[in-house]
């Protein structure tokens, strides 16, 4: 798949979304540290988000509207993330590896709703590849 066919971020005509391919090979990573480089936040919130995320957390944007905003992420064996929630309805699927959410385990092929509500998890001991589905532009709310 070339370059020019894939999308991070989806491609608009005149505000409509069009349809689009894509590969998760050939869509950019960037971690949490990588993203927030990129913004003009200030250094106490960055420091905010790396106290929820860490700054590790690697993520491929797939799609992101106002209305659906989807992911893939990879998190590295014992990674954590604290409770936090992101003011959309969310869904993950596991690929690969496990995620804790406290003493519930979701593996491959399982997964995990949140309707805006705290959550925190643990990857499991091989790390965890998932792909986060969003219901709009998620957000970080650690309350």
């Amino acid at each position: 798949m070339e370059a020019e066919e894939t999308a991070s971020v989806a491609a608009e005509d005149a505000g409509e979304l069009r349809p689009f391919f894509y590969s998760i090979a050939d869509l950019p990573a960037a971690s949490i540290s990588q993203m927030l480089d990129q913004t003009d936040s200030s250094e106490e919130d960055k420091q905010a988000m790396y106290d929820i995320f860490g700054r590790d957390l690697m993520t491929k944007v797939i799609l992101q509207s106002p209305n659906l905003s989807v992911f893939h992420e990879e998190a590295k064996p014992g990674e954590q993330v604290k409770p936090h929630r992101h003011g959309t309805h969310q869904i993950t699927y596991v690929l690969r590896g496990s995620l804790h959410y406290g003493n519930r385990v979701t593996g491959v092929g399982m997964g995990y709703y949140s309707p805006d509500r705290l959550y925190a998890w643990t990857a499991g001991d091989e790390g965890a590849e998932w792909i986060e589905i969003h219901a709009g532009a998620p957000q970080a709310y650690a309350r």
